[in-house]
């Protein structure tokens, strides 16, 4: 989906003042249209650019009427938005258009920045477009099915497919497990032996590692064979079945580029990962939410798989329910980070805050990497408002990014 910006200038306006206007509109990755060529290049080469992300860029004042002629003719999908600026009555005309759009029960919106901070939140826009092409054309992989517990993550793909445009596919457990059975590929033995190396401690046998290493070379085959961008599986099922975990096979294609893997077949929580690894090109831990302190608003998050990539230093470990196989206990550097969950039928509703590491914790009771980390929202929301268990935790600062992404779908998809 692509953005395109449609100006629109009164007669009188002086023409340096037009090229000086429209020369920085052109510093953008935005398409660029005239109301002549919107309909002479643009829609007669495409008509799905009605559909598309249009903002009518109101140039000056004056141009009041020649906008609400050009929103009759070219029929775009609403709400109408109109981008104004500081200068040149922008403001004005663009909020005399809105009311008599209003009027005529035509959803509108003004979006008003300085000229100079609309050329980077347009250059934004064009990125999120680009997220959400990549989106689009996603496919998930499921093996086998989500775990028992997971009663309020129950996912309508129908409805999330044709929301987002995202494919599901359904694989079972056999297919992975019957791959358990290969000897560990010459090719992903590098994977291995950085793995181990980069290790601050082995406490699980050689055996274990290497049959946990034929499933994440298994899993990476299948992702790659099946053109898949995200995948989640039942790992529970397949450690029953087989003693063996898939806590190192999902860290190892969260490090991968472009590709995330979710535990549990947890379908919200694996979809939350893919679109911020999109959005913000971080990997990020899939974690449960195991302490909550009110008093110092901190909250305890804690699994046995985490990207290595985003951490301090880590040990090799069994997994921490059935003390078999493998498992990751990372250190975490102190840093922020941006709590994220998106959630509801459509996978439209989302949960965001910031805050920051503050402990690595090695509580015998709990998975293995665990961290504290204090946010700057309530931490009763995990008690009293939570999108189920599974929160995902990315490195750095990213609320606002966010919150802007959310918005900006909101006006089309």
């Amino acid at each position: 989906m692509t953005v395109n910006i449609i100006t629109f200038f009164s007669t009188v306006t002086p023409k340096q003042r037009i090229s000086t206007i429209t020369a920085k509109l052109k510093n953008t990755n935005a398409n660029l249209y005239t109301v002549e060529s919107f309909f002479e290049k643009g829609v007669k080469r495409d008509k799905s650019i009605r559909e598309q992300h249009n903002y009518l860029f109101v140039g000056t004042g004056g141009t009041e009427n020649d906008i609400a002629q050009f929103i009759s003719k070219a029929k775009l999908n609403s709400p109408i938005l109109l981008l104004s600026h500081e200068g040149s009555n922008s403001l004005p005309a663009a909020m005399e258009i809105r009311t008599a759009l209003q009027l005529q029960n035509i959803p509108a919106r003004i979006i008003h920045d300085s000229l100079e901070n609309l050329i980077p939140r347009i250059n934004e826009w064009c990125d999120f477009s680009e997220v959400i092409s990549r989106i689009q054309s996603s496919r998930i992989g499921v093996f086998g099915k989500s775990s028992s517990w997971l009663i309020a993550s129950n996912l309508d793909r129908s409805a999330v497919s044709r929301k987002w445009g995202v494919e599901f596919k359904d694989y079972p457990m056999k297919t992975l497990i019957d791959m358990t059975k290969d000897d560990l590929w010459e090719e992903f033995s590098p994977h291995l032996q950085q793995f181990l190396s980069e290790a601050q401690g082995i406490e699980c046998d050689n055996k274990h590692i290497q049959q946990s290493a034929i499933v994440a070379q298994a899993l990476a085959a299948l992702v790659k064979n099946h053109e898949l961008d995200a995948v989640t599986l039942e790992c529970f099922d397949l450690l029953e079945k087989t003693d063996i975990s898939a806590c190192y096979a999902t860290s190892h294609l969260n490090t991968l580029e472009g590709i995330v893997a979710g535990c549990e077949g947890d379908l919200p929580s694996t979809f939350t990962m893919m679109v911020s690894k999109f959005l913000t090109h971080q990997s990020a831990f899939m974690a449960n939410v195991v302490d909550v302190n009110v008093d110092n608003n901190s909250v305890v998050f804690a699994h046995c798989t985490v990207p290595t990539t985003i951490l301090e230093s880590y040990k090799i470990m069994t997994h921490y329910e059935t003390d078999k196989s493998v498992a990751i206990r990372g250190r975490f550097p102190f840093r922020d980070i941006t709590v994220f969950k998106m959630f509801g039928k459509e996978l439209t509703d989302f949960w965001v805050a910031e805050g920051v590491i503050t402990k690595n914790l090695t509580n015998e009771n709990q998975c293995r990497t665990q961290i504290r980390a204090t946010l700057t929202e309530p931490v009763s929301y995990f008690l009293n408002l939570s999108l189920a268990n599974h929160h995902i935790i990315i490195p750095g600062k990213h609320k606002r990014r966010i919150y802007d992404f959310f918005d900006f779908i909101q006006r089309r998809l």
